[in-house]
């Protein structure tokens, strides 16, 4: 059974991500789909630099064991909402935000547990530790990324059937707000 503070942290990830694919225009994020440079270029970097990165520090730095899976989970984990957010608030190519948003949450369904695998079982070799991926909450980690999954899928049908610049602002509010509200949460 999740508690309160997954159920409400989950539905502000949802009102987030719904918000600001609410607001894309299903014209350019078709247009972006077909620039593969800059999308093959987010997947090398989100699944194969960052994850590296991420194992170094873990590796060479001194993090205790709990922040080195943290830090390994988040290395790992697509990228998407905030610079959604971020993308919104400044006026950046939120379509291709978007894109770059699905794309990596659909691979993180293989890609996310395989580096955590590979770079948790090099980061602690020791015996003890080797059951540091057993102990991820995976459950956790997919109604996350079915979470996201589905709000942009429902942001993308709103936007493709819903042609008003009220529904516009009004979805791109609920996406700041729940923005704003999934940070201070997570306080």
């Amino acid at each position: 059974m999740m508690s309160f503070n997954e159920i409400a942290g989950n539905a502000l990830l949802f009102f987030l991500v719904f918000g600001m694919s609410a607001t894309v225009d299903i014209h350019m994020l078709l247009l972006q789909l077909k620039n593969i440079k800059a999308i093959l270029m987010g997947v090398f970097l989100q699944f194969a630099i960052l994850p590296v990165l991420g194992f170094l520090v873990v590796k060479y730095g001194t993090l205790d064991r709990s922040a080195g899976i943290s830090l390994l989970v988040v290395t790992s984990s697509p990228g998407g909402s905030y610079s959604n957010w971020w993308c919104s608030i400044f006026n950046a190519d939120l379509a291709l935000s978007v894109t770059m948003t699905a794309i990596s949450t659909l691979l993180s369904v293989v890609l996310m547990p395989a580096n955590l695998l590979i770079y948790s079982r090099y980061a602690f070799a020791h015996a003890d530790d080797a059951d540091v991926v057993d102990s991820l909450d995976f459950n956790s980690l997919f109604i996350a990324l079915t979470v996201v999954i589905s709000a942009i899928g429902l942001g993308l049908f709103a936007s493709a059937k819903v042609h008003s610049y009220k529904f516009n602002i009004f979805a791109n509010k609920l996406g700041n707000y729940a923005g704003i509200s999934l940070v201070v949460f997570s306080a």
